[in-house]
């Protein structure tokens, strides 16, 4: 397996200037990177060993003469005189005996040499080498770990493909950017290759390679110094007080102190320490920590790891916070044990939830008719119903179990009944607001600032449908940067939750593509793995159709998932169906009018002006009141087409560009015939391949030819490129005939082939 030198650019260019001047000192923890990074500038490193520290100039015995005069000072001046005008490399000088040691700082103090060494940070060292830096005879270069951005790309070009954003994680994780911790989990972890891109296949490893070298770095430690290092893997952070300082100094670069207390130097001690306790010694290390630490999630967490949690009242609290957190996985171990030591219905109704939200909805309603009675609180009873209908698919039985308008409003407004929804809503709960919200976005009337909605104690994890409806409003309204913004803090936040990750890597998705960030798009998509494949289908054969590809096959895939209610949400799938399927944007813009979605509306308006009917659609979209972000550029691309105003087109484009929206940028670029702003925006939009860029690469055809052409290349057969055009098959015959007539090719493969080029 190759190892690539990546994320040190700017240290590689400090260490070339280096090279220039007298040298300098790279220092860092063990497995960082030093002695790559002085290999990677071409130097070849002498290596001071514990076994060569005995060794008068042991350690730069190869770099010498095979005899040396005897005596201190004669062999002193013998390696001086020997290493004059060299560049000395050496790796681990902290191990160096005091006379090679003396050697380095005279040949640097007296400009005799230029030396390079690394040495390890937390570790003593001859007082020579130390005065290199300290003298400020030498620069000090501090080797941090690398970034999650560099350990993603080490992981890339190791495996040779893109890699699970989820799996990078949890290396940067575990390894916090050590290259020689990353290579040896790596070499043991269970990844597989999915959809061309590699995931893990099981938990990360602690190999016996892993362990070998952790020990070593963990070293001999006294049965003191070993009980506070178990103690950390199992409780940390600690506090100070639980320690005397004198042991704590003796395990300094093992322990580190932070804001909130002791922890361990790195995640994977633990991991060690943990795996080589006996499960006896385990206990008793977790059922002391439990009796000397006051926050009810650790403490539960510990009792339950020790096979003494029997507390119900202890574990609804801890579950609770760990909900607040967002680790549904633990909340989900709590509630459990809660609900089996006695926490009854209250302990059901909170398991119930995480269930669905961790798309599990019929585990969760077997919970809830499991813990039903009489006496539910409203709002567990309108989980339930909000599970049947949208979980489930029984929005009948949903309807007919709760009176809360709240839930009515909801049930409403999936159905695309907004005025009733609306109407339905007596002001009492901070929630409703959220809902008008979205009333009044999907319906294009003016935008009111956002209302702030508190999470109600008894619906821990409700954050994420308010999170999910402030996206929905601001996707709405335009604002697709602002939207995308909280989709990704909302995305980074998710760790373990895989049902909600998955769910904001398929929004995200849908957000780089509305921004032209194809590649991203399709990367995002194929990570996903939603319980719900719906979406992520619409999504993935907009992309693929956006690219000039055929993706028929995956609306068809989308189409028999097709849910029923959750109108609002199918945006997504409309868009597909023109892009993939030539179905006309007229016709479901009809659709939308028809139930008041006159937002909706205008964005199917506009994606039949960037296919080519911008006389057909601008009088429809002029006449709209949708108070839109967006709203006036879909109406002024439609105009500057239909007047062939190039000046209004460029605005157009820079508006576009400005909001985000690249491809829509670089297709109003295109139109304008501006060659450098199309350039520069088409060079965002990661092969896009689409009917108003087709235009600008192929003049020689007409606008019908281009958009039969463009068709043609995405696999639509004649009788559907006449249906979405609205014309005959005739025509779209002759059409062809011509296309092929003027570009010199005589079948549709060619036309791809063609088509691709232009914009690969």
């Amino acid at each position: 397996m190759g190892w690539p030198f990546v994320g040190r650019t700017e240290e590689l260019a400090a260490i070339r200037k280096a090279l220039r001047g007298a040298g300098v000192v790279v220092a860092g923890p063990a497995g960082v990177g030093k002695t790559k990074l002085l290999e990677a500038a071409g130097l070849t490193l002498v290596r001071a060993t514990s076994a060569s520290q005995a060794i008068p100039l042991g350690a730069l015995a190869p770099l010498l003469p095979e005899s040396i005069p005897e005596g201190p000072l004669a062999m002193l001046t013998a390696a001086r005189e020997s290493l004059r005008g060299k560049v000395v490399g050496v790796d681990d000088a902290h191990l160096l005996d005091d006379t090679s040691a003396v050697v380095l700082h005279q040949l640097v103090q007296h400009g005799e040499a230029v030396v390079l060494a690394t040495i390890r940070s937390g570790e003593p060292a001859p007082a020579p080498i130390t005065a290199l830096w300290k003298d400020q005879l030498l620069d000090r270069l501090d080797l941090a770990p690398l970034d999650r951005a560099a350990v993603e790309s080490v992981l890339t070009e190791v495996l040779g493909g893109p890699v699970d954003s989820w799996a990078v994680d949890r290396f940067w994780a575990a390894t916090s950017g050590n290259m020689l911790l990353l290579r040896e989990l790596l070499l043991a972890s269970p990844l597989v290759s999915r959809d061309g891109l590699w995931r893990l296949d099981g938990p990360l490893p602690v190999s016996p390679r892993l362990v070998s070298l952790i020990e070593e770095r963990l070293g001999s430690l006294s049965a003191d110094q070993r009980r506070v290092l178990e103690l950390l893997a199992f409780g940390e952070p600690l506090g100070f007080a639980l320690f005397s300082a004198e042991l704590l100094e003796s395990l300094d670069g093992l322990v580190t102190a932070s804001s909130d207390g002791l922890r361990l130097a790195h995640p994977l001690y633990g991991e060690v320490l943990r795996a080589q306790c006996s499960s006896l010694r385990a206990h008793n290390h977790q059922r002391y920590l439990a009796s000397v630490l006051d926050d009810p999630l650790r403490v539960a967490v510990l009792r339950l790891d020790s096979g003494s949690a029997d507390d119900p009242d202890l574990l609804l609290v801890a579950a609770r916070r760990a909900c607040a957190t967002l680790d549904v996985v633990l909340a989900e171990r709590l509630a459990r044990a809660a609900w089996s030591v006695g926490g009854g219905p209250v302990a059901a109704h909170l398991l119930a939830q995480i269930l669905v939200y961790t798309d599990r909805p019929a585990e969760a309603e077997e919970v809830f008719a499991m813990a039903a009675s009489d006496d539910d609180p409203v709002e567990i009873v309108a989980m339930r119903a909000m599970n049947l209908g949208w979980g489930l698919g029984r929005s009948e039985e949903a309807a007919s179990m709760v009176d809360m308008p709240i839930v009515r409003a909801n049930l409403l407004f999936d159905a695309g009944k907004y005025e009733e929804a609306r109407a339905s809503l007596p002001g009492v709960d901070p929630e409703e607001a959220v809902v008008e919200a979205m009333i009044d976005a999907i319906q294009g009337r003016p935008r009111r600032p956002y209302p702030e909605v508190w999470v109600r104690e008894s619906m821990p994890l409700g954050g994420e449908m308010l999170t999910s409806a402030s996206v929905f409003v601001r996707t709405m309204y335009g604002d697709v940067l602002g939207a995308s913004s909280i989709a990704d803090e909302a995305h980074r936040e998710k760790g373990e939750w895989d049902a909600m990750r998955a769910h904001w890597t398929v929004v995200r998705a849908g957000l780089a593509r509305s921004c032209g960030r194809l590649d991203d798009a399709l990367r995002l998509l194929r990570e996903a793995q939603p319980a719900q494949r719906f979406v992520q289908l619409c999504e993935l054969a907009h992309v693929e159709a956006l690219r000039g590809n055929d993706a028929r096959e995956l609306l068809t895939s989308a189409t028999e998932l097709l849910p029923a209610g959750q109108r609002p949400y199918r945006c997504g799938y409309w868009q597909a169906q023109i892009w993939a399927g030539g179905v006309s944007p007229f016709e479901l813009a009809d659709d939308a009018r028809a139930f008041g979605e006159h937002a909706v509306e205008a964005m199917l308006l506009h994606e039949a002006v960037r296919l080519g009917h911008a006389a057909e659609a601008v009088d429809r979209l002029g006449a709209l009141d949708v108070h839109s972000a967006l709203m006036p550029l879909y109406v002024d691309h439609a105009l500057g087409l239909v007047r062939s105003d190039r000046a209004l087109l460029e605005r157009v484009a820079l508006g576009f560009e400005s909001a985000g929206l690249m491809l829509h940028a670089a297709e109003a670029a295109a139109a304008a015939g501006n060659r450098a702003l199309f350039a520069r925006l088409v060079a965002l939009c990661q092969g896009a391949r689409t009917p108003a860029l087709a235009a600008f690469s192929m003049p020689r055809l007409t606008k019908r030819e281009l958009e039969v052409a463009s068709l043609a290349a995405r696999g639509l057969t004649n009788k559907e490129i006449a249906s979405s055009l609205v014309t005959s098959v005739r025509t779209v015959d002759n059409h062809l005939s011509s296309v092929y007539s003027k570009l010199g090719i005589g079948a549709r493969g060619e036309l791809v082939d063609l088509l691709s080029r232009q914009h690969g």
